[in-house]
């Protein structure tokens, strides 16, 4: 018991040490965003340009995740982390310049391009080191940590950012992202733990389809697309509209204010939950389990959301989401230690990030689109998604008790008494 009550306290305190830097970005980011569009609009940007400078850090990611995986594997998720938030300084710094020196649209496009890339590093590199400080027993622990970091950043960073604007200007917003994300790269240089596997003998492909010739490592990309698709896609597009539609006000406030406080709800409940549902999978050896749990708990949270004509239902819509997303997180990241070496662990935690991007790219598109039907159709669409993905979780889930009854029989054998 001793010796794990330490693992326990030595896996905590390793992910305390990664999780500021990853909080810090995402807060960073989020003060940054909400005053892209408006300034876009008010300098005479073209609207397909905004959305282009949008969509250019997702793409940048999508393209450079994969990448920055093996890079990972091979440099160690520490040099990743504070080379993603030192690039995102520059990031901000460009921002600053499109402000301060005119041709925002220029400075801006520069910027969302290189935060692709940037953030690629924050994100593989931190869940990278998660998988190592977690270790065989506690990867869940150090999963939620650091994926509750990821999440809660960016709401955080929009609260600020809204404040930030409306009170001191959009210089002084730059400035003060500028400077979040550099004591961000502070604290990461002098915290981050050097966690990595000896590397490979000989250096693998590049190519990330490698990794999903595992059933296992394809079943866990598809759950986090699926989810990535819906939640963080769908929802987070879509919501504002469908308050508008219904009139959903809460206490007086107008539809942007309520979806904000309905997007906050649901962050705040799937970051509360990342950190219980990881112990709990640690605890039960059941990280599959949960995540099959957090499909099927999503699904009846969609159709709330899609057909809920108050704030009551959509509140618990809204509640039902954010817990499906919690669970879901932290488990397909733990069970990555599972299923891959530890010297691989950057290629999938790369591949993890490009399936979730891909669904969150895909998602706006299609809830966009999808909503001219009427609110609820996006939201019927995605609750049918999961549907469908939903039997290979729970395919996972049994794989992963099958695998569990069969480490205990080797167990209970190797300690079995010996008659002579």
């Amino acid at each position: 018991m001793p010796d794990a009550a330490s693992d326990r306290a030595r896996a905590r305190r390793l992910a305390y040490s990664i999780a500021p830097g990853v909080l810090l970005a995402g807060v960073a980011g989020g003060i940054a965003f909400p005053v892209i569009p408006l300034l876009g609009v008010r300098v005479g940007l073209p609207l397909w340009f905004i959305g282009t400078i949008l969509a250019a850090n997702r793409a940048g990611r999508i393209v450079s995740a994969p990448i920055v995986g093996v890079l990972t594997d091979r440099w160690g998720g520490r040099r990743m982390v504070i080379l993603g938030l030192a690039s995102q300084v520059v990031v901000m710094a460009l921002y600053l310049v499109g402000v301060v020196g005119g041709n925002p649209g220029l400075y801006f496009l520069l910027a969302r391009l290189l935060h692709g890339p940037a953030s690629a590093c924050v994100f593989v590199g931190a869940q990278t080191l998660a998988l190592h400080a977690g270790g065989p027993s506690h990867g869940g622990l150090a999963a939620g940590m650091v994926r509750a970091a990821m999440s809660a950043g960016m709401p955080v960073g929009l609260a600020v950012g809204g404040l930030l604007a409306a009170v001191a200007g959009e210089r002084s917003l730059f400035e003060a992202a500028m400077a979040v994300v550099g004591l961000g790269a502070v604290l990461a240089f002098l915290t981050v733990p050097d966690l990595r596997a000896p590397s490979e003998p000989r250096p693998r492909e590049l190519a990330v389809w490698k990794i999903f010739s595992d059933r296992r490592l394809l079943v866990v990309g598809l759950l986090n697309f699926a989810m990535f698709f819906s939640a963080q896609g769908v929802v987070l597009t879509t919501i504002v509209l469908v308050v508008n539609s219904r009139e959903l006000h809460l206490n007086g406030l107008g539809a942007q204010g309520t979806a904000g406080i309905a997007m906050f709800w649901m962050v705040l409940i799937s970051t509360a939950t990342m950190l219980l549902s990881g112990r709990l999978g640690d605890r039960r050896r059941i990280h599959a389990g949960i995540a099959a749990f957090g499909i099927a708990i999503t699904i009846p949270g969609l159709v709330a959301v899609g057909l809920g004509n108050s704030v009551a239902v959509l509140s618990i819509g809204i509640a039902l989401v954010g817990l499906g997303m919690g669970a879901l997180g932290p488990s397909l990241l733990a069970l990555l230690a599972t299923f891959v070496a530890p010297e691989r662990r950057g290629r999938a935690a790369g591949a993890l990030q490009l399936c979730g991007d891909v669904g969150g790219v895909l998602g706006p598109i299609a809830g966009t689109t999808l909503i001219a039907g009427g609110a609820a159709t996006p939201y019927f669409v995605c609750a049918g998604v999961l549907s469908l993905v939903l039997p290979v979780a729970v395919w996972l889930a049994r794989l992963e008790r099958r695998a569990g009854r069969t480490a205990a029989g080797q167990t209970s054998l190797l300690n079995a008494p010996t008659f002579d």
